[in-house]
């Protein structure tokens, strides 16, 4: 008997957190679906997965993400919501359209990808969810009110989700990455800021990829909504 191939979508794909984490399902066995708005990485053909275009913002583009791998695989096993953005803004300073551009990314944007597996995942009666939220959602950050606030929202619509679609056997989890080497990292700090952090642990995406892992078992139901920090690897 053939087993059938596990299915992921994975956003903000095109690189950072999110590129190694479909390129980690891709290497564990999974069919990955990558939605992002632009795509800077060069393939590696041995670690190669879907790359669709997708605005997170735009729930028709959302739509179409879900649609083309469910017409295509049938079923969906795992949600990834890593699609997101920040900036160095002071509360006194930031505009409404400012404000508005990460919140509707990385809030609404988890929102609509999990609206949407959350319909496809009841009916099967299975699969997990995976948000990528940050430490700053708990402890905030300065010059980052949006980011802040959008990530601390994204632990809440986890512990929310985890409560709502358990009883369909839905698993729906947090990793909070930590500082980590990334685009979104590196385009909002100095090379003296990055060096500063990177002094005390700075962690890279593939150790981000590790964490999600756990998470796709049977067993991690038992830890249904955890929100789970990521530690620093100094080694």
């Amino acid at each position: 008997m053939t087993t059938k191939q596990k299915v992921a979508i994975v956003t903000g794909a095109g690189s950072g957190i999110g590129n190694a984490i479909a390129r980690r399902l891709v290497i564990e066995g999974y069919k990955v679906y990558g939605g992002d708005v632009s795509w800077p990485h060069v393939s590696d053909p041995d670690v190669s997965f879907s790359q669709i275009d997708c605005d997170v913002r735009k729930t028709d583009q959302v739509r179409a993400l879900f649609s083309v791998c469910m017409d295509t695989e049938g079923s969906l096993d795992v949600l990834v919501n890593s699609a997101g953005i920040s900036g160095r803004w002071t509360i006194a300073k930031i505009t409404d359209e400012e404000w508005a551009k990460v919140l509707d990314i990385n809030l609404f944007g988890t929102f609509a990808c999990m609206r949407e597996a959350a319909n496809i995942m009841s009916g099967q009666r299975s699969g997990r969810i995976i948000n990528i939220a940050s430490n700053r959602g708990l402890h905030g950050l300065k010059n980052g009110s949006p980011y802040a606030a959008s990530k601390g929202a994204v632990l809440a619509l986890t512990k929310t989700g985890a409560l709502e679609l358990g009883i369909f056997n839905i698993g729906v989890f947090a990793i909070l990455p930590g500082s980590t080497d990334t685009p979104l990292l590196r385009g909002t700090r100095t090379d003296a800021q990055v060096a500063e952090i990177a002094a005390t642990g700075l962690n890279k995406p593939e150790h981000v990829a590790d964490a999600v892992i756990p998470f796709l078992s049977q067993n991690a139901l038992a830890l249904n909504g955890a929100c789970v920090s990521v530690a620093r690897r100094t080694l």
